[in-house]
């Protein structure tokens, strides 16, 4: 799953030693990966960094470990960006809750989001009641994300609700991310300055 494997300087004044710290989450969302971005929150943290940086690559993984991850985003106390990178990368399935709920989505030119609908843990398709009362849930959840991040509920509950994806340029288009990055470097030009609001 990576690990603290770069440190960007951020030109911040206030700042003794302003860096944003940066891991890599490339594998399936499993309760390995949750407890990996908790522990980076913790430690980015405790080490005085202005951001954490997330580069995500996932095809999805466990309902549950999401829950988890987007909590841990939603209750940080520094920003976390998630980057959806490098070119050909995806968020798809909890990769885009997971995207969804960061400080600052962001993704690199030709890589995709979305695919969303619940699925049993084979990739099989669900029962129906049983589809029917997880796709509910997704769609409920996505949108909580989406109104608690002012991004767009309707494009993201359709990732949900119809499988949708979305290329780079339409997730930007469609209001679900906040900018598109072709490198770490011009990501971190692309962050400087910007204000986010963390907690209440």
């Amino acid at each position: 799953f990576g690990g603290f494997v770069a440190t960007h300087t951020l030109p911040v004044e206030a700042a003794s030693h302003p860096h944003a710290a940066f891991i890599t989450i490339d594998d399936t969302i499993q309760p390995i990966s949750a407890d990996f971005l908790s522990r980076a929150i913790d430690s980015a943290t405790d080490d005085g960094a202005q951001l954490l940086i997330v580069r995500l690559d996932t095809p999805g993984g466990l309902f549950s470990s999401t829950r988890d991850m987007v909590e841990d985003i939603v209750a940080s106390d520094i920003p976390i960006v998630v980057y959806v990178a490098p070119s050909g990368a995806r968020a798809a399935s909890a990769g885009t809750f997971i995207t969804a709920a960061a400080h600052v989505a962001a993704m690199a030119p030709t890589t995709n989001i979305g695919a969303a609908s619940p699925v049993a843990g084979g990739g099989e398709d669900l029962p129906e009641t049983l589809a029917s009362k997880a796709t509910q849930d997704a769609a409920a959840f996505i949108r909580s994300i989406a109104q608690g991040r002012g991004r767009n509920a309707k494009a993201l509950e359709e990732t949900v609700l119809s499988a949708r994806s979305f290329s780079a340029s339409e997730a930007l288009e469609a209001d679900i991310i906040d900018l598109i990055a072709k490198d770490i470097d011009d990501l971190m030009a692309k962050l400087d300055g910007r204000a986010v609001p963390i907690k209440d």
